[in-house]
């Protein structure tokens, strides 16, 4: 038997005390250090929408017949949905992320996935965990590969906190290497720690013999010390850390709770994967799919809340993927089957809140009649490293063995390139819209500069002009008070460096 390969998995057994026992004999407590390129302590968060998401109904072109002939029962009306721009708009069920949308926290990239998609789900979850191209088999994870390639003697070297922290699926080949798994399924970290501590012996003074049998005792010695270590890490940062929001009460919900509480707790840990089953929607879609929505955004939107309660909000993004969409067109069971493309969204106080591609174009189908694809997932992948964890552009190409461009919705990249900015300011959408009697606009300024705010009527009368005089590049919110008007259409003109854009705001008394 191949060295390691006895134990590939050996942490997570560990983790869960079954088969292999916690048998550190003759080992001192390790001396964890720090011996990589990483040099930051910023925090991603991947959650996992399992099953396929349906892109076109959580980012909806409002404004495309085709999608509105292609699925008459399912399709969101602009009128359902939330106001992103003139073109698109939110299911209604993400309404608890749009006021952090509205804040300038909320990005989107368009068409997401991978050449020559693959409509099964474990083969499509495979090419996406462990970022190979369509036609190809690899062994190993992505973020395995990222960590070989910064601790490349795992289990030695390593830090004082888990390199990656997995829920809700015990499936870790995204963080499998070439000999072991750098990541942990972590579950409630009390339980964990007896679990582990219950099982663990420390022993006597009993050197691993100089034999073969004697190098497979002494790794597996290594491993199974690391993860009792490891889970008392866990469990003292899950009893230091708190949590200043009420979370869902579903599974979604204490994930997104525990890992908010790890990171208050000052847990290292860079890279946390959750999951969310159920978006494998053929069938009875329009509520299934809404209260899956529903049950993430109030997550999301309460995690962000959180950390921003904390102030930790600029460590930390959060990003949805999924391993593939739907198709265009509903299916006789009031669902969708199986497509490719679907967006991805970013959410943190440090992300650029633009969309990066276009809606799909309808017309313009592939030859099984799915959705093109505008980014491969691999560049999403490739700007968390470069951009996001500040790695070198050989790392990215050293795990991926090609090179993909960045797509820019980190505001301010670790790497050589300067801070991203919209190239002309940006008025968002107002929320709420229609309102009563308070709605909330944002603009972003690509530099600072004198802002005016007009309000206008629906006759071109001047009711309010506000001189917010000079306000510094980047994202801005103004409160626009209604209770003195009367109801009907008006109109917000935010006028910066020349320039006036213009939101219609609708009064509802």
């Amino acid at each position: 038997m191949k060295r390691r390969d006895f134990i590939k998995t050996s942490m997570v057994l560990s983790a869960f005390g079954k088969q292999l026992p916690l048998m550190a004999v003759g080992r001192n407590r390790r001396q964890l250090g720090r011996t990589s390129q990483w040099e930051t302590d910023r925090v991603v968060i991947l959650i996992k929408l399992n099953g396929g998401n349906d892109g076109l109904n959580t980012v909806i072109p409002i404004e495309d017949d085709i999608y509105y002939e292609a699925r008459p029962t399912l399709a969101i009306s602009p009128g359902q949905s939330l106001s992103v721009n003139d073109t698109t708009g939110f299911h209604p069920s993400l309404g608890p992320i749009y006021p952090f949308y509205q804040n300038g926290q909320v990005g989107i990239v368009q068409g997401v996935g991978y050449q020559q998609g693959n409509l099964s789900h474990f083969r499509s979850s495979d090419i996406w965990v462990t970022g190979s191209d369509a036609n190809e088999h690899l062994l190993t994870g992505w973020l395995g590969r990222l960590f070989e390639n910064e601790y490349p003697d795992f289990p030695n070297g390593v830090p004082d906190h888990p390199l990656a922290i997995q829920f809700n699926s015990a499936n870790l080949l995204e963080f499998r290497t070439s000999e072991s798994n750098v990541g942990m399924m972590v579950f409630d970290p009390e339980t964990m720690y007896a679990i582990i501590s219950g099982n663990y012996v420390p022993g006597e003074d009993d050197p691993a013999p100089e034999s073969y049998g004697g190098d497979e005792l002494a790794y597996i010695r290594e491993i199974d010390t690391l993860s009792m270590e490891y889970s008392e890490v866990i469990y003292d940062s899950a009893l230091a850390g708190i949590n200043t929001m009420e979370y869902p009460d579903n599974n979604i919900g204490y994930q997104m709770a525990l890992t908010s509480k790890l990171i208050s707790g000052g847990l290292g840990t860079p890279v946390y994967r959750l999951y969310q089953p159920g978006y494998d929607t053929h069938a009875n879609q329009a509520n299934n799919h809404a209260n899956l929505l529903q049950d993430v955004s109030d997550s999301i939107a309460s995690f962000l809340q959180d950390l921003a309660n904390q102030g930790l909000q600029d460590r930390v993004m959060v990003v949805t993927t999924s391993e593939f969409g739907r198709r265009v067109y509903e299916n006789g069971s009031f669902g969708t089957d199986h497509g490719t493309s679907a967006p991805c969204l970013f959410f943190g106080s440090t992300i650029v809140p633009e969309i990066f591609g276009n809606h799909p174009d309808l017309t313009n189908l592939n030859n099984n009649n799915n959705m093109q694809v505008q980014y491969d997932f691999r560049q999403i992948y490739s700007t968390l490293i470069r951009d996001w964890f500040g790695l070198p552009e050989s790392v990215a190409q050293n795990v991926f063995g090609q090179s993909f461009d960045s797509i820019p919705f980190v505001q301010e990249p670790l790497s050589v390139k300067p801070p991203v900015l919209p190239a002309h300011f940006k008025v968002h959408a107002a929320f709420p819209n229609p309102f009563n009697p308070t709605t909330v606009i944002g603009y972003t300024l690509p530099a600072a500069g004198n802002v005016n705010i007009r309000i206008i009527d629906s006759r071109g009368r001047l009711i309010q002009n506000n001189h917010l005089g000079p306000i510094s590049k980047g994202h801005h919110t103004f409160r626009i008070e209604g209770k003195t008007w009367s109801s009907g259409t008006y109109f917000a003109q935010v006028e910066t460096g020349g320039t006036a854009l213009t939101q219609k705001i609708t009064l509802v008394k």
